[in-house]
């Protein structure tokens, strides 16, 4: 998860990311999955930007289902900013982003149509 808000320096509370989670699955309209993620921040802490937050849950449906309903985050006021984006290896990512520079030269060429990334395909609504 990107943009979900860091922890105050001055706060004590060391269950602060874990209550997060929590809002954002409501958000959503996930039920609360209590106890069976483990949250955990990436990278150093810098002064002005909000480090990672990698989840991880016991299932890889509710992670699943998190991530189809993730699209409803935007329309929330807390959590418009927070995306979510499933854990990926380095070959991944870069198998990734080539689709995503296709999917790009696919919608240039035709505007009209609708395109979007499948299970690691290009695929078109028409």
């Amino acid at each position: 998860m990107f943009n979900v808000q860091e922890q105050k320096v001055d706060d004590k509370n060391e269950h602060h990311d874990g209550m997060l989670v929590f809002d954002i699955m409501n958000s959503v309209g996930l039920e609360e999955q209590d106890g069976n993620f483990i949250c955990k921040r990436i990278g150093v802490q810098g002064k002005s930007q909000n480090r990672p937050l990698k989840v991880t849950f016991s299932s890889k449906s509710i992670a699943f289902e998190l991530l189809v309903k993730s699209k409803k985050l935007k329309d929330t006021v807390k959590f418009s900013n927070v995306f979510v984006v499933p854990d990926r290896n380095r070959e991944e990512r870069v198998e990734h982003k080539k689709l995503v520079a296709l999917l790009r030269a696919k919608r240039a060429e035709n505007p009209e149509k609708r395109f979007y990334i499948w299970n690691k395909s290009i695929r078109s609504s028409d």
